[in-house]
C-alpha cells in the first residue's frame, strides 16, 4: 500500500515535469520518501503503545527522563529533547503526573525551575515496556546488514546536520503571495 501511494507521487511528479521544466526529482523524491517513513514509523509506534495508554511522544519522554542521572529533567531540558513547545511539554507532564508516572516539584534552590521525577510507578513501566519496544526496532531492521544500518545512520545524520543548517529558505514568489492573499480575503466577510 506504501509502495501504491509513493507510486502514484511520482506520476504526479512526472506530470508536474512536463508543465514546468527545472525539476529536481530525486531530490523531491527522497524528501518525500523521508516524510512517509517518519509518518509510519510514528503510526508503527504508536499503534504497539497505544494498549498502555500512551503514544511515542510520551514514551520518548519516559525514557528520556529514566535514562537521567537521578530520573528528573526540567521540562525546558524534555522540550528540547523531543523537539515539542513548552505548552505541550506542560501538557505532556500533566498527563504523566495524572497517571501517577511523573511527580512534580519546584527546584530546591531556584524556585521558578520546576523538575520532572519519574515514579517508582513510571520506572516500574518503562522497565516492562521497554523490551517489547526493543523487539519492534529489532524487527523493522531486520532485513537490514550491520553495514547497511551504519550507512543509513551515516547518511540520516547528514541529512538530519544539513536540515539544521537552514534558517530560512529564498524569498517567498511575492505574486503567489498575493494570490493566496487575494483567495483567502475572499473568503472573509467585512
Amino acid at each position: 500500500m506504501v509502495n501504491q501511494c509513493f507510486n502514484a507521487f511520482e506520476q504526479r511528479l512526472d506530470n508536474i515535469a512536463e508543465q514546468i521544466s527545472g525539476q529536481p526529482r530525486q531530490e523531491v523524491k527522497l524528501s518525500r520518501i523521508q516524510i512517509m517513513i517518519a509518518k509510519k514509523l510514528q503510526e508503527l509506534m504508536n499503534h504497539n503503545l497505544q494498549p498502555y495508554g500512551i503514544n511515542d511522544t510520551i514514551w520518548t519522554a519516559l525514557v528520556m527522563i529514566y535514562s537521567s542521572t537521578g530520573r528528573w529533567l526540567y521540562p525546558s531540558d524534555l522540550s528540547h529533547v523531543l523537539g515539542s513547545s513548552r505548552t505541550h511539554i506542560t501538557r505532556f507532564a500533566d498527563e504523566m503526573v495524572a497517571k501517577g508516572w511523573l511527580s512534580r516539584r519546584e527546584h530546591e534552590e531556584d524556585r521558578r525551575k520546576t523538575v520532572l521525577t519519574l515514579t517508582a510507578a513510571g520506572i516500574a513501566l518503562v522497565e516492562a515496556i521497554m523490551p517489547k519496544q526493543w523487539s519492534v526496532y529489532q524487527a523493522i531492521w531486520q532485513d537490514f546488514s550491520a553495514g547497511e544500518k551504519d550507512l543509513m545512520e551515516n547518511l540520516q545524520r547528514k541529512l538530519l546536520d544539513t536540515l539544521g543548517s537552514f534558517d530560512a529558505f529564498s524569498q517567498p514568489d511575492k505574486s503567489a503571495v498575493a494570490m493566496c492573499t487575494s483567495v483567502q480575503n475572499k473568503g472573509v466577510k467585512r
